[in-house]
C-alpha cells in the first residue's frame, strides 16, 4: 500500500510541480528542500466479516505537507485533500493494489527550525487497500 499511495501522489502533476519529488514515508530530515510531503502510517487493521477476512485492510495515514510559507503548505495540501484533491474519494489501482481513500480531517500547524518558520498542513486519510 505504501508504494502505491506514494505513486498516486507522485503521479499528480500539480502536486509534483509544487513539491517536486519531496514525497516520502517516515521522518523528514532537517534541511531537506521545502515544500515537501511526509507520510506516516498511524494504524492498519484487517477488514473482517462474519465469515472471516474481507480481503481489505483499513489504514489510517497522516500526510503532513510542509512549507516555508503558509501558502506553499496550503496549496500543496489542496492538491491532496481539496475538493478535487487526488486523495479525496480516490478509487484507483496501482500495480495491482486497489486503493480507496477518504479524507477524514485537516488541520494547520506551525513551528520553527533553524531557518525560521515552518508551516504544516496535517491531513488524516483513511485508506482501504487489498494488499
Amino acid at each position: 500500500m505504501e508504494e502505491a499511495l506514494r505513486a498516486v501522489l507522485l503521479g499528480t502533476e500539480p502536486l509534483v510541480a509544487l513539491v517536486e519529488r519531496q514525497i516520502g514515508w517516515g521522518l523528514r530530515s532537517q534541511g531537506d528542500p521545502l515544500p515537501a510531503v511526509t507520510l506516516t502510517l498511524i494504524s492498519s487493521v484487517a477488514g473482517l466479516m462474519m465469515t472471516g477476512s474481507s480481503g481489505w485492510t483499513r489504514a489510517r495515514v497522516q500526510a503532513d505537507v510542509w512549507g516555508r510559507t503558509y501558502k506553499d503548505a496550503r496549496d500543496a495540501a489542496r492538491e491532496i485533500a481539496g475538493r478535487s484533491g487526488v486523495l479525496n474519494g480516490a478509487r484507483v489501482t496501482v500495480e495491482g493494489v486497489r486503493l480507496r481513500t477518504f479524507i477524514q480531517a485537516q488541520r494547520t500547524l506551525d513551528t520553527r527550525d533553524a531557518e525560521g518558520p515552518l508551516f504544516r498542513q496535517s491531513i488524516d486519510v483513511t485508506v482501504w487497500h487489498d494488499a
